[in-house]
């Protein structure tokens, strides 16, 4: 076989089914049967705001079986079930020697040729050395493809350092948001709310195990946090959505002393910088700080949560579609009445 199925992006409404070469592998490379690829709102966004080349084929969430292994390939074997973190750390930076890896220069290049909506990928050295995991016999692809959203989400709510007696707020019912809420509790929030425009979505965090949602189209957000605060506000605010009027309010959700977290990609979001008066976060004594992406061990967290159940992905997976119907998930992605996560299977 010399060729392959991918999905390639050429502008941003124009996605083609094509067949494209089959990846060669050198000998400390290894080559993937893609079985399960995350459709994540950053591949929407990569399209939407141009971020890629036309001809690149996108998709990072990603699980598969390894088809073929380089000849000084030592850790893996064919048939091998894994899930992929699709960057590498050099281990040996000013970032890596911190724990700090996800802020490596190295690491934020990537390394899977092509990309997840494609039958095949090849994985470069960096990668098959240090961030191809295996995954438990029990675990479907499907599921182990929720492994990268699941570790982002891990990272964050480190980052938020959360503790035993607090209330987590949550700003944004996307796949990412729902997601963080029903962690949360994995992560010693006492009380977890979620807010957002989607009754579909918010009811699914609920039966999930979410305490209280909000949809801020027909309440007062603001005015509700306080009644389930005791008028103190969140102790920690997740803004898990692309907006920045919503982050300059995410600061007056939260309580004094309270921290916020920004977490979506507020790239090329159509609305005005961010205007916060230093005072409002000085004298409160706010922690204002971002979260982006994850680190090898959050992905390791990330892949035993969701192998021990913890976290519910299967659950929060609303849709799967063959790759030959590549336009329904995009489909499928502006239904936010009806769908969640919707995972591409090659």
């Amino acid at each position: 076989m010399t060729s392959m199925k991918a999905v390639v992006y050429y502008d941003v409404n124009d996605f083609r089914g094509e067949e494209v070469p089959l990846p060669k592998i050198g000998p400390e490379e290894v080559l993937l049967r893609v079985k399960a690829c995350g459709f994540c709102t950053t591949d929407v966004f990569k399209a939407k705001y141009k971020r890629v080349k036309p001809g690149t084929v996108l998709g990072h969430e990603i699980s598969g079986e390894v088809s073929d292994v380089g000849e000084k390939v030592t850790n893996l074997k064919i048939g091998d079930r894994v899930a992929v973190l699709h960057h590498a750390p050099c281990n040996t930076c000013y970032f890596c020697l911190r724990g700090q890896e996800d802020l490596c220069e190295q690491y934020r290049k990537g390394g899977v040729i092509p990309g997840g909506f494609s039958e095949y990928i090849k994985v470069l050295p960096e990668l098959a050395k240090k961030t191809v995991f295996k995954i438990p016999d029990h675990l479907s692809y499907v599921e182990a493809s929720m492994t990268e959203p699941t570790a982002c989400c891990v990272k964050a709510l480190k980052k938020c350092n959360i503790h035993p007696s607090d209330t987590l707020l949550v700003i944004g019912d996307g796949p990412m948001g729902v997601l963080l809420a029903v962690m949360g509790r994995y992560f010693a929030a006492s009380k977890v709310i979620l807010s957002g425009h989607h009754d579909f979505r918010l009811e699914k965090a609920r039966e999930l195990g979410v305490d209280f949602v909000v949809n801020s189209k027909r309440e007062g957000l603001e005015e509700r946090v306080k009644e389930l605060t005791e008028g103190k506000g969140a102790d920690v605010v997740i803004m898990a959505l692309a907006s920045t009027h919503m982050a300059e309010e995410a600061l007056k959700l939260a309580r004094d002393g309270g921290r916020v977290c920004l977490f979506g990609d507020f790239r090329d979001v159509p609305e005005p910088p961010m205007q916060i008066p230093p005072d409002f976060i000085i004298s409160k004594d706010r922690a204002l700080f971002g979260s982006w992406g994850s680190a090898p061990s959050d992905y390791e967290i990330a892949l035993r949560m969701i192998s021990s159940g913890r976290v519910p992905v299967k659950q929060l997976i609303t849709h799967t579609v063959p790759l030959d119907n590549f336009h329904e998930a995009l489909d499928l992605l502006e239904k936010r009445e009806e769908s969640l996560r919707v995972v591409v299977l090659p």
